[in-house]
């Protein structure tokens, strides 16, 4: 018979990952080979509780990052470093960069209104990072807080996210 203590969701992956099953049964925990089971539920630590919630949070926290960058190639993306560098040399010294000159020709604006379009853009992209980032730190040192499976298994991970 299972001596069954709520660990969270990690401790029913952690017996499904050794082969194994655990459910219950009209009020009883029952198991495919209830010794290994108890020995993964007696040996499944805090510290794995937390892991596994603030794995959790990061997934969440990668979602809202792919949300921001829906629609936006990763070649685009691998620009925006230039343009951000070739931005703010233009605002110290009034030179134009090789990538922000080029583009400005070929969309047929004047330098001035593509550098002010990568501000912008690289501003509000930076407020959604610092958001999500913040809030999956503050999520992850709340977990790691924590001091009891019941805590761990409670944390609302799913709340206060900005996005």
């Amino acid at each position: 018979m299972i001596d069954y203590i709520e660990k969270g969701a990690g401790l029913h992956r952690a017996v499904t990952d050794a082969g194994h099953w655990l459910e219950q049964r009209d009020g009883v925990w029952i198991s495919s080979d209830d010794d290994a089971v108890q020995r993964i539920i007696d040996g499944y630590t805090l510290e794995q509780a937390k892991a596994e919630q603030q794995r959790r949070v990061a997934a969440q926290a990668r979602a809202l990052y792919d949300a921001v960058t829906a629609g936006i190639s990763a070649a685009e993306m691998a620009g925006w470093p230039i343009l951000l560098a070739e931005s703010a040399a233009y605002r110290a010294s009034g030179e134009v960069g090789t990538a922000i000159q080029a583009e400005a020709a070929i969309r047929g604006i004047p330098v001035e209104t593509l550098v002010a379009k990568i501000e912008g853009n690289a501003a509000a992209f930076q407020q959604a990072r610092a958001a999500i980032a913040g809030t999956d730190g503050r999520k992850r040192d709340e977990i790691g807080a924590l001091t009891t499976f019941a805590a761990v298994a409670a944390y609302r991970i799913d709340e206060g996210w900005p996005l």
